[in-house]
């Protein structure tokens, strides 16, 4: 089983949207997926679940914050929720606006992960076991994480229990000036949980904390998915012509380098895993639908669009059979 989790400091990138329908894709393929939102916001939640659905699943208290909420209060172990069933081969850990509370902690949590406290790394590492925990209860061969746009606690955590990270960029310069962030903040983080589990090591926290729920803290950078729109809000696509000519380059020295400093593995591919072209008025309908753009039928599109439409699922069978392979060519 691996972990994936769809990252960008910058917000906007249509990385929700990638996340579920390459998810789906996959699924589509025989692949079993489990879904994470681990964005407080809950926007892929909001795209797999009718909002009574979603009603139902907060009513019984089977959120992603409800799993780790005796954690949060400190009141016992992980609590293991009923993922939910979104398609065939496909489940999901439903969100929840309250999941700020867990990301409350976690700061405090680091600070005694990074002095080699057995409380720290109990904290620490419960996203990790929460992921492990209900992959383990669907049979997943894949969990893909959708993350908030920042560089705060809970994406840290998140991201160093991950075996990989795509990125999603658009063709701006907001995309790129985010990428230094995203590198910068991956390899500090990794630099520090290499401290932390030395100096456990030299307090013999280690030898009592049960070794599978560590992680191995150094996610590998699987590449990026670049959107290549006819238009980009209401400017003709020859402005940012610039932007998608210098993202190989800014991807290689402000992810790339920083990673391979760090020793972390990078995959053969290195760079752009496929692109997106406009698909912008489908997005909606498919969002509207809690559908995948290549589920969309006659009763929510149109015309050409249903063609188009239909047309997205080999585009992003393409995108996750990259991902696959990038992840299945790591040493």
């Amino acid at each position: 089983m691996k972990v994936v989790s769809f990252f960008n400091h910058k917000g906007g990138v249509g990385k929700t949207t990638l996340v579920f329908n390459i998810g789906l894709a996959l699924a589509r393929a025989g692949h079993r997926i489990l879904f994470v939102d681990a964005d407080a916001q809950s926007n892929l939640t909001g795209a797999a679940l009718p909002a009574d659905a979603y009603e139902a699943v907060v009513a019984s208290n089977q959120t992603i914050f409800d799993a780790l909420l005796p954690v949060v209060r400190s009141t016992g172990e992980l609590k293991t929720i009923a993922p939910v069933e979104v398609r065939e081969n496909a489940w999901l850990l439903p969100g929840n606006i309250r999941l700020s509370e867990f990301e409350s902690i976690l700061p405090a949590a680091w600070g005694q992960t990074l002095a080699g406290a057995y409380e720290g790394f109990q904290r620490s590492t419960a996203f990790h076991q929460l992921v492990q925990t209900h992959a383990e209860v669907v049979g997943a061969d894949f969990v893909f994480i959708d993350l908030g746009p920042s560089v705060g606690a809970l994406n840290r955590v998140a991201l160093l229990s991950s075996d990989g990270f795509v990125i999603p960029l658009a063709p701006d310069l907001f995309s790129l000036t985010a990428l230094p962030s995203v590198g910068n903040s991956l390899a500090s983080w990794i630099g520090d949980w290499k401290a932390a589990t030395g100096a456990a090591s030299r307090t013999h926290t280690l030898s009592e904390f049960p070794s599978e729920n560590l992680f191995a803290g150094s996610p590998m950078p699987l590449g990026y998915i670049s959107q290549q729109f006819a238009s980009y809000r209401s400017a003709p696509a020859a402005a940012f012509q610039r932007w998608l000519k210098e993202i190989p380059a800014a991807y290689t020295r402000d992810v790339l380098d920083v990673l391979q400093a760090m020793d972390v593995v990078i995959p053969a591919g290195k760079g752009e895993l496929g692109t997106i072209r406009n698909l912008s008025s489908l997005v909606p309908l498919a969002q509207e639908s809690n559908a995948a753009i290549f589920e969309l039928s006659g009763a929510e599109a149109r015309g050409g669009q249903i063609t188009r439409a239909r047309d997205t699922l080999k585009l992003f069978q393409a995108l996750g059979n990259a991902i696959v392979s990038r992840l299945d060519a790591a040493p």
